[in-house]
């Protein structure tokens, strides 16, 4: 994307966006006086600007992914569709301000690990090829960490991780022996999984949408289980529950349902006392989790399938057919040609008494290689896109996922806004590339249900010892 593009152009397309930021272009922190206050003093407002001041590297800087331009990283050039018009707006203001040009390369998938294996030998050679790897939420990590090509986030010293717009409590999450080779923020494209609702069913059915009790963080578990209950509907009457009826919830059973486990404040890895990552799945929450899970499964209002059926398309019942009550999807644009009115809502605590509502990322992570000439640079950039990420991209994927539905749906918009500020991850998910035990734990709220399994005793057993010798091999590699 060559900067001489039209800029005014860009104005003319973006001038609300440019309005709201035009303070910040400067690269400091500037002072507004405001009105007086009644006892004389003045009042000052500050507008937030990254530390990060204007330049002229006369480089090139690129990333590699999967996303396709538009979508959220690079855009190179407007289409007036809102996401890929803000994208393109991040690039052209971090360009101007950094005097670079981007550049994006965009890999196909067929094993996920086309990236990794595009990126290492580039590393190997010593070549500063790629500035910023944009990686799955799992392939590819082992082998780009064991193989020494990942930077440390820690040592690129124009990230302030302290900021909003970096996920510092996850960033620190995954570091090993003191080095943060995998970054996570809102330069990074989630894929959350939420609840979507059909009100116009839920209505019927006389329930009504637990906003208030999302708000109240009393929205749980057994919240969920209890509106999905008692709603199913044999609409043909042949006595067996199938595709063609009705139920209260109805849907894919995949890594959606897996992230029920860190919704719930459960985690497959964590951090012991050594400071290293270990096998945590244990105890009475984990049992009382899983079992309320599984005795949900079975109730006849509850529809579930599999990956393989979803790719055969056999055997599933679309939340689009209005014979649903309830789904689980990532949260996206999946349903906004619903004929019904469709509402969001987040993952369900495990109980009242949990802090927070978790929803872990099944989307991108970061990732820089060791072979950057210029560390000051990437750390500009990076800084700058994850700073223009929160404050611009983010705003255009909130129109987009609710197309503009804000004045009349204005408690979807709420929490879509929670989901997104409440977003974790989990060392186990990061590291289970290569490792079926430690796989097969990731996915345990998914596998468990869909293989009938009533107790984890046996499964846990067959899994937590190689799970957690994979782990342990992670901070012997790397010092």
């Amino acid at each position: 994307m060559k900067k001489s593009l039209s800029l005014l152009l860009l104005l003319l397309l973006l001038l609300p966006l440019f309005s709201l930021f035009s303070c910040a272009e400067s690269g400091e922190n500037t002072e507004t006086a405001g009105a007086a206050s009644g006892d004389g003093s003045e009042a000052e407002t500050k507008e937030f600007f990254p530390a990060v001041e204007r330049k002229d590297y006369g480089a090139e800087f690129n990333m590699i992914g999967y996303v396709s331009p538009g979508q959220w990283y690079y855009a190179d050039e407007l289409t007036q569709e809102v996401l890929n018009d803000a994208v393109y707006d991040m690039n052209m203001r971090v360009a101007d301000h950094l005097g670079i040009e981007f550049y994006y390369e965009q890999m196909y998938e067929v094993n996920g690990h086309e990236l990794v294996d595009k990126v290492l030998p580039t590393v190997e050679s010593g070549d500063d090829s790629y500035q910023m790897c944009i990686l799955h939420p799992y392939y590819g990590y082992n082998s780009i960490i064991g193989k020494n090509a990942a930077y440390d986030f820690y040592d690129l010293t124009s990230l302030d991780l302290d900021q909003s717009y970096w996920n510092r409590e996850v960033i620190d999450s995954l570091a090993i022996n003191g080095h943060a080779y995998i970054a996570l923020g809102d330069l990074c494209k989630y894929t959350l999984n939420i609840i979507y609702a059909n009100k116009n069913r839920l209505t019927d059915a006389q329930r009504e949408m637990p906003y208030d009790s999302v708000r109240n963080g009393t929205w749980t578990m057994d919240e969920f289980y209890g509106l999905t209950k008692d709603l199913y509907v044999d609409l043909d009457g042949d006595g067996k529950r199938t595709n063609s009826d009705m139920y209260g919830f109805a849907g894919l059973w995949d890594a959606n349902g897996a992230s029920m486990l860190q919704a719930a404040d459960i985690y497959v890895a964590t951090r012991n006392e050594e400071d290293q990552f270990t096998i945590s799945l244990e105890g009475d929450r984990l049992i009382d989790f899983y079992d309320g899970l599984y005795t949900w499964s079975k109730d006849e209002s509850v529809f579930l399938w599999d990956f393989a059926s979803a790719m055969s398309n056999t055997g599933t019942l679309s939340f689009l057919d209005n014979r649903s009550v309830f789904t689980l999807n990532p949260l996206g644009t999946s349903y906004l040609s619903a004929d019904f009115d469709v509402g969001m809502l987040p993952l369900p605590k495990y109980d009242a008494e949990q802090e927070k509502y978790r929803h872990v990322n099944w989307g991108n992570n970061i990732v820089v290689p060791t072979t950057i000439s210029d560390e000051l640079l990437v750390g500009d950039v990076l800084e700058l896109m994850a700073f223009y990420s929160q404050t611009i991209v983010q705003e255009a994927y909130y129109d987009t996922v609710l197309q503009y539905k804000v004045s009349n749906a204005p408690a979807d918009r709420e929490m879509v806004q929670l989901i997104y500020h409440n977003v974790v991850y989990d060392p186990g998910i990061a590291f289970c590339d290569g490792v079926p035990s430690l796989n097969s734990l990731v996915y345990v709220a998914c596998f468990g249900i869909r293989q009938n399994t009533p107790k984890l005793t046996s499964y846990l057993k067959s899994n937590v010892k190689s799970a957690q010798k994979s782990l342990d091999k992670l901070f012997k590699t790397k010092s």
